[in-house]
């Protein structure tokens, strides 16, 4: 009597708490692959709506200034202006990753509602290999160097209709750093990009094996990268460039 009430007092046996257990364990492996699927169909969704309003807001910068794109940077006497924010010549000194950008000098600040989300992909690893530039202050997305030339701005009216479907205007972006500290060449880290250009290893495809492009038609899309093309300092960040037979940067397919 006395061991029946023991067993109908509940209580695992310790071969089925390991039976339970395994249980479980054959559960989760199952069920995370869909999982992270869907985590990186949410990210990739999140990240193509970011570049839809940058394009919006693109457009609207073209608009008030008569169809001409923005240089990528200026130097100024007291610091650099990028196109997404002025950085001053002192916030060098403070050294990678507390390196201060006033964002409101940005150029499509002003029609991005001030919304900071919008630059961020959240599919970027912030962890890991992972290297900022600056103090709470990302941008995650190139521009297509063509378009924000170095040198000048002028009027880049050169992208036929037939090229819009083709043509980048932002993508998913990120390099490989090996001279700042605390990157080195024995220690590769990603970090942040500002420009995306023909053969050049400044796309991030951080969408399985894909990134995210805004067209100049203005539509998004997902876009694989050319084949052997993943920086080989650090293959499993996925930086790379697009195939030019699938992205143009520049008249002629360049």
């Amino acid at each position: 009597m006395e061991k029946r009430r023991r067993k109908a007092g509940g209580g695992f046996t310790l071969i089925e708490l390991l039976v339970v257990m395994g249980i479980v364990g054959m559960l989760i492996a199952l069920l995370m692959p869909a999982v992270i699927g869907a985590l990186n169909l949410a990210n990739q969704t999140a990240c193509a709506s970011n570049l839809r309003q940058l394009g919006h807001a693109m457009q609207l910068y073209l608009k008030d200034h008569d169809g001409e794109f923005f240089r990528l940077r200026t130097t100024e006497a007291d610091g650099v202006l990028w196109y997404f924010g002025f950085e001053a010549s002192s916030s060098l000194a403070l050294g990678e990753g507390n390196r201060i950008l006033d964002r409101t000098r940005g150029k499509l600040y002003p029609y991005l509602q001030a919304s900071e989300a919008v630059e961020v992909c959240p599919a970027i690893p912030f962890s890991g290999p992972y290297k900022p530039k600056y103090k709470g202050a990302n941008w995650t997305y190139g521009i297509n160097y063509n378009l924000s030339s170095h040198n000048s701005s002028g009027n880049y009216g050169w992208i036929r209709p037939a090229d819009a479907t083709r043509t980048a205007i932002f993508a998913d972006a990120a390099q490989v750093n090996t001279i700042q500290a605390p990157a080195s060449p024995t220690h590769p880290m990603v970090e942040d990009w500002y420009y995306i250009q023909s053969g050049a290893r400044y796309v991030q495809f951080r969408h399985g094996d894909r990134a995210n492009v805004l067209f100049a038609d203005w539509h998004v899309e997902a876009v694989g990268p050319a084949a052997g093309s993943f920086d080989p300092r650090l293959p499993e960040a996925r930086i790379g460039y697009f195939d030019p037979a699938e992205v143009l940067f520049a008249p002629g397919g360049s």
